[in-house]
């Protein structure tokens, strides 16, 4: 069994080099590929499993295909559909392939960079006492400073959990039913998705969500703005490199964005 099994959900859209909003995430062919590897580096001395879930808009590349059942250990492809909660369904069957004691799921449009194996020993050891630990926050140890919410969510970009957390039968039956759902998890916000569910179940059960503070001893961001073939330059930086860069580009911005 792996130590950790790396989750990575990605989709074929057209490319869109610029965030535009909710559900509109930058999106770039490089990421079913320099980003994929991008992940894998990151847990790199680790016994991993990296796992692919593609939501297939546009076909996928012959190359881009090749490239991924080289390099990883489960890739599926699942044709796009419209139906009501189509992405949730998309996270819960990616969720659902791992094997790990720990599972690290990433958004496609999310980078990482470490120097070293020492920030995932971090997280794994924050995981004794939290249910899950997110990306660095310059509001830790939530993501944002938002009163209108009585509960902390599990953002999607990046988590990492324990494997057995992750209750399935529990998720599904919240996604069945919106107000059964909040009958029993009872919000002052109602978002009726799955980094709300999980956060939901995390604060019934008492543990929680941590969200780390920005202080430089590894990155995770997300894309507010991409320019193609750069995280095939970024992965041969060193890190030092890496934070220069992301420096002179503004630093991480809000809630969680680099504009390259």
């Amino acid at each position: 069994m792996p130590e950790i099994s790396v989750v990575i959900n990605v989709d074929t859209r057209p490319q869109r080099d610029e965030q535009t909003g909710l559900f509109n995430g930058v999106c770039n062919e490089d990421f079913l590929t320099d980003g994929v590897y991008n992940k894998i580096k990151f847990f790199e001395s680790f016994d991993i499993e990296t796992i692919v879930f593609i939501d297939e808009h546009l076909p996928v590349s012959g190359e881009t295909l090749a490239y991924l059942m080289k390099t990883c250990d489960t890739v599926v492809i699942r044709k796009h559909t419209s139906e009501p909660l189509f992405n949730d369904n998309n996270y819960l069957s990616a969720l659902s392939l791992a094997r790990g004691k720990y599972v690290a799921h990433f958004d496609q449009d999310t980078a990482c960079f470490t120097p070293d194996r020492g920030p995932v020993e971090q997280m794994i050891s924050w995981l004794e006492h939290w249910d899950y630990v997110s990306y660095p926050s310059h509001w830790s140890p939530k993501p944002v400073h938002d009163d209108s919410f009585d509960h902390v969510w599990v953002s999607t970009r990046f988590f990492m959990c324990k494997r057995e957390t992750l209750d399935f039968t529990e998720l599904r039956w919240m996604m069945a039913d919106y107000e059964r759902c909040y009958a029993k998890y009872p919000a002052t916000r109602r978002c009726f998705w799955t980094e709300h569910w999980l956060g939901l179940i995390a604060r019934d059960r008492g543990k929680g969500v941590f969200y780390p503070a920005i202080d430089g001893t590894y990155l995770i961001f997300s894309w507010g703005k991409y320019e193609q073939w750069l995280l095939k330059r970024l992965n041969e930086y060193s890190y030092q490199k890496v934070v220069d860069w992301v420096n002179s580009k503004g630093g991480i911005g809000y809630p969680n964005d680099v504009n390259a």
